[in-house]
Order: structure tokens, then C-alpha cells, then sequence
């Protein structure tokens, strides 16, 4: 196996990009083998390989470059020991740290080969294929963990979290109630039970259990993370800030620390406290933050925090994130000018889909490209390296640090009334007119319902489908898919259970062709559904929409009470998380109200 293993290869290869974000519960990658390494698992390795692996392990779970090196540790020790079992173990967890998570995958069963036997191996495999998405296996992996080492809490809570990731929130509870009636001290079980309960899309009571949590472990940082989160569901800010200042306060680890700052950084967006909000958001930045977009560029960076270090000096702009931060990001770029003055020049790196659309919307731009995407050993890199031959900007920037000087307050937001700052092509705005009108008569409604991205973590912020009925029944209207993806299942829902039809506009793909999807947006008398980039491409050309929402205290209403960034929109949410019947049921009256003034317009 030594030859097979090419591990300057697999360091200079793209990362895979894992299709599910797993965290290990309350355990490094290492501790499993350090603790196999002190129980004499090496006993029968020379000990020249052992000591290698013992090195590895101090070194994994620093940093990326710690992970280089472990890796680098663990072939030494598979040369100088080709049957050392926890060696491809600690190689194994070396790749997985830096996202070679086929490679990994490889090693473990390597060490599978050699220890049978190592009840750790099952869990290392479960976690990789969890990873992966091999949901099925990973479970099965997970419970012959479990069945070998039935007394390891990381094991039952790392079950429990692919249960939920997998829907099975039922037998997610089931275990981790079976492991609490056998260890009911214990502060990591409460804690994984309440966010199961939290997952589930029942913050009142997960509450319950992270209280538990903490009367057994009142140091327990995460615990309080958990409760802020909770009570971020529930609309309680002030609850969940103080919650994340009493995480931050406990010494979490580095990589928890940067999460419950950025957390906290959403927490006082939607309190409205933009100044403090606006430096914590600066963590998606930091090195250990899981979802961070690195950025490659030579030009040094501007945080946003002095608008006058960039007075007269070319401003090289890119979006970051998703395509929703994109558009709601770009909503500031006309003042962008402003702020580099006639001395200076803006520069604006987009997804490949929108280049067109924003060289048009944007004539003060001195430069429009797209910016190179890729993953590596786990993280998201956007290169703007292309642009600089070109534009040659003296800083760079992500949008979102733009918004951090032009925004310090709720006040700095333009008014809440429809207005465009997106221009799209003349003539195809004319094309979609005509295939519009040919719809049959009524007040167009444009409609969204869902993400592309449904996953168990996600699923909890959407109505279900059929929690529209009394909208799509509104007499008078005739609606129109805004919907990305696939949707065939639920337009012949509505048809066959609702009496109703969905149009499509034929010819028009809403997930490749942003601009035809603006176009759309913007020529129906109104949008309703759930925010997304589609309705916010819409408002950026003078749409109007009625909006659901998870809460009242999302972040993106900035302390407002609307959402600012999309502009002519009416912000609806329950009152309590998940009653979604109350607020479609007020958006159903609105959008009643909007068909019988139409109705008698036309008369």
C-alpha cells in the first residue's frame, strides 16, 4: 500500500467539496488515536513509527498546514511500518482534514485490513461517508461503532447527528434518550438531544434540555451556543445575544470561538447594533471558519471599517458567498463610486451569470469579470487573480465589507420604497412581456417556495408545499413558477390537489439564466414566497413581493423590520417559529386585496 499512496498528489489535488458539513461532537480527529496509541495499539510497530504517529496527532487538528505535516508523519511511519494499522489511521485523518476525502477513505479501509477490530475505524468510516453523502452506509458504519464500543458518547452523539441529518429525528431522540437513561450526568447527551429537538424545528423545547446541559456543566460553551441559536429561532435577540456573550466568555476553542462571533455578529444585525455587528461579521473571513470563501489575490484587503483609506484609489469589489449575499450585497455598489471619489475607479468580480447583466446595470464600473471558484482541502477559493492584470486595483474587497462602511446604522438603509438598480436587456424584457400577456387572464403572481439546498438543517426555515393552498386559491390570480430546480412534483400537486396551475414561461431556464429570471420577476404585478435570489433579482429591477419569513428578527432586516436589500417587499412572519398558517393566511389577504383592486382597474 506504501507505493500507492502518492501524498504529494493528493496535497497538490483539488479538494473535494464535501456534499454534507459534518462537525465531529466534541471530539479532535485525533483523540481516538491517541488514546489507541497510550491503550499499546502500537505495541507490535517499531517504535520509530510510533513515535511518528504520536506527532501526527499534535499536529492535525491545529491548522491545514498541521494536517500537511501530520500526513507527512504517517507515510514516514507506513515506510518504516508497512502493517501498522493506526499509522493509515492517522493518514487517513490527515486527508480528511484537508478534504482528500476519497483518499481517506481509502487509507481507512487500509487500516480496516490490518485491525478488524478497532471500533474507531467504523466511526472514521462513518464520518467520511457522511461526508460524502453516503448516508445509507455511514449510518451503518456509525452503529457497528456503536454495537463495538457501546460506552463512547462521541459515537451516540455522531449517530444521533447523522439520524437527523438523515430526517430520522424520531430515532435520533430514541438513542440519545436510551443513552442518557444510562448516563444521565452526562452534559454532551442533553446538549445533542436539544439540537436534535432543535433541528426538528422545536426551539421551545431544546431550550429545555440545553438547560439541562448546562446545570450539569455550567462551563459548557457550546451549551450556551446552542441556547443562542434557539432563541435565535424564536424571534428572542436579546436572549440570544446574551447567550453567545456568555460562549465567547467561557474559552471556547479557537475554531468554536470564530463561529459563536460570526453568530453573534447576526444576532446584533437584527438588533439593529450595525457597528459591532458589522466587525464580528469580518470571522467569515477567518481561516477557521467553516464556510469561509478564501480569496486569492495580490492587492492588499480593505475591511470596510475606514471609507476614506480608499478615497481616490481603485477598489476591486467581488461577491462573496452564495448568490442571495451577491445580490443583496451589490444593492450598494452605485455608492461605492461615491466613496473612491472622480480620483478613484471600482472594479466588480460576479458569478459567471450575472457579468452581463451587472456590465449593463453598472455603467461606473471600470471592470466586470467573474470570479474563479474551486475547492481545496476543504474550502471554498475564489481567485480574483484574473482581474488584476486588467483593473490593477490598489485594495479588494468583499461586497460585504463594502456595506460596512456605507451602513453603521438601521437609518444608513435607503427607504423601504420599490426601486431599481438593476437594468435589464430592452429587448428581452419586451420577448418576456409578450409570452407573459399570453397567459390567461389576472393579476400575475410570480411564486418561489423552496432553496435548491433542502437538507435537514434547511428544511426547518420553509413552509411545506402545501401550506400555500390558501394562497394559490386566490381568486383572480394567475401564477407563474419563479422556482429553480425541480419542481414537477409539486406543479402537479397543485393542479391535481388544489385545482390550480403553475405557468411556466417555456424556453426560460430559471436556474442558468439570472437575468431571464429578473426579467420575469420584475413584469409580474407581484411575487410572493420565500427570500431567495430569484424574488431578490425581481425587486433589484422594481418588483413587488410579499415575503415569507422564518422570523421577525432575521438578520438581513438589519434592526428594520423589512428587508431592506429588497426593495418593495412586505415582510411576513409567524409569531411563533413554524406557524407558518398564520402569516400565509395574512399574505393570502394581501394578495386578495391586490386582486380585487386589479380587477377593478380593469373595469
Amino acid at each position: 500500500m506504501t507505493a500507492a499512496i502518492n501524498l504529494d498528489a493528493e496535497l497538490a489535488a483539488e479538494a473535494e467539496a464535501p456534499l454534507r458539513q459534518v462537525e465531529r461532537e466534541r471530539t479532535g480527529a485525533g483523540a481516538a488515536l491517541e488514546s489507541a496509541l497510550s491503550s499499546g495499539g502500537g505495541k507490535a510497530a517499531p517504535a520509530k513509527a510510533v513515535g511518528l504517529v504520536r506527532r501526527a496527532v499534535k499536529l492535525m487538528d491545529k491548522d491545514q498546514d498541521g494536517a500537511r505535516k501530520a500526513g507527512q508523519l504517517c507515510l514516514k511511519a507506513i515506510e518504516a511500518a508497512p502493517d501498522f494499522a493506526l499509522a493509515y489511521q492517522g493518514m487517513a485523518l490527515a486527508l480528511e482534514r484537508l478534504g482528500r476525502l476519497s483518499a481517506a477513505l481509502s487509507c481507512y479501509e487500509e487500516a480496516y485490513r490490518r485491525d478488524p477490530s478497532n471500533a474507531d475505524l467504523y466511526l472514521n468510516l462513518g464520518m467520511v461517508a457522511w461526508k460524502l453523502d453516503m448516508l445509507e452506509a455511514a449510518e451503518k458504519f456509525l452503529r457497528l461503532h456503536n454495537q463495538m464500543a457501546p460506552g463512547q458518547i462521541g459515537g451516540v452523539a455522531n449517530l444521533a447527528g447523522l439520524l437527523r441529518d438523515r430526517l430520522k429525528y424520531e430515532d435520533s431522540v430514541e438513542l440519545l434518550r436510551s443513552a442518557i437513561y444510562r448516563e444521565p450526568e452526562n452534559p454532551d447527551l442533553w446538549n445533542s438531544l436539544g439540537t436534535t429537538l432543535l433541528e426538528s424545528g422545536d426551539p421551545d423545547q431544546a431550550l429545555t434540555f440545553y438547560r439541562e446541559a448546562l446545570r450539569l456543566n455550567p462551563d459548557y460553551a457550546r451549551a450556551h451556543h446552542n441556547m443562542a441559536f434557539a432563541h435565535d429561532l424564536l424571534g428572542d435577540m436579546d436572549e440570544a445575544v446574551t447567550h453567545f456573550r456568555q460562549a465567547l466568555a467561557l474559552e471556547p476553542t479557537a475554531a468554536d470561538r470564530v463561529t459563536m462571533e460570526h453568530g453573534l455578529s447576526m444576532a446584533l444585525f437584527a438588533r439593529g447594533e450595525l457597528e459591532e455587528g458589522w466587525a464580528l461579521y469580518e470571522r467569515r473571513m477567518h481561516p477557521l471558519y467553516a464556510k469561509r470563501v478564501e480569496f486569492v489575490t495580490k492587492a492588499p484587503f480593505w475591511s470596510g471599517a475606514d471609507p476614506e483609506e480608499i478615497r481616490g484609489k481603485r477598489l476591486l469589489l467581488t461577491g462573496e458567498q452564495g448568490l442571495g449575499d451577491e445580490v443583496m450585497h451589490v444593492a450598494a455598489l452605485e455608492e461605492a463610486f461615491e466613496l473612491v471619489g472622480p480620483d478613484g475607479a471600482v472594479g466588480l468580480v460576479c458569478e459567471r451569470r450575472l457579468v452581463d447583466f451587472f456590465k449593463r446595470s453598472f455603467p461606473g464600473l471600470e471592470y466586470v469579470g467573474r470570479h474563479a471558484t474551486i475547492f481545496r482541502e476543504g474550502v471554498q477559493i475564489r481567485s480574483l487573480l484574473d482581474a488584476e492584470p486588467t483593473f490593477k486595483p490598489d485594495y479588494w474587497a468583499p461586497l460585504g465589507s463594502l456595506q460596512r462602511a456605507l451602513r453603521p446604522n438601521p437609518d444608513a438603509f435607503p427607504s423601504g420604497e420599490a426601486r431599481r438598480y438593476l437594468a435589464p436587456d430592452p429587448d428581452r424584457v419586451e420577448s418576456i412581456r409578450r409570452q407573459l400577456a399570453a397567459l390567461p387572464e389576472g393579476l400575475r403572481v410570480g411564486f418561489c417556495w423552496k432553496s435548491k439546498l433542502m437538507t435537514g438543517s434547511r428544511t426547518k426555515y420553509f413552509s411545506p408545499f402545501e401550506m400555500w393552498k390558501p394562497v394559490l386559491q386566490t381568486p383572480g390570480c394567475t401564477f407563474v413558477s419563479l422556482q429553480y430546480g425541480d419542481v414537477d412534483e409539486e406543479l402537479a400537486r397543485c393542479a391535481r390537489d388544489f385545482g390550480v396551475a403553475i405557468h411556466q414561461i417555456e424556453g426560460l431556464d430559471l436556474m442558468d439564466d439570472l437575468e431571464g429570471v429578473a426579467i420575469l420577476a420584475s413584469l409580474t404585478d407581484v411575487n410572493i414566497g420565500q427570500v431567495n435570489a430569484s424574488l431578490a433579482l425581481g425587486a433589484a429591477c422594481g418588483a413587488q413581493s410579499l415575503l415569507l419569513s422564518p422570523s421577525k428578527a432575521q438578520w438581513t432586516t438589519f434592526g428594520t423590520g423589512r428587508l431592506p436589500w429588497v426593495p418593495g417587499s412586505t415582510l411576513f412572519a409567524p409569531e411563533t417559529f413554524r406557524d407558518w398558517a398564520t402569516p400565509i393566511r395574512q399574505i393570502a389577504g394581501a394578495l386578495s386585496d391586490r386582486a380585487a383592486a386589479s380587477k377593478k382597474s380593469v373595469a
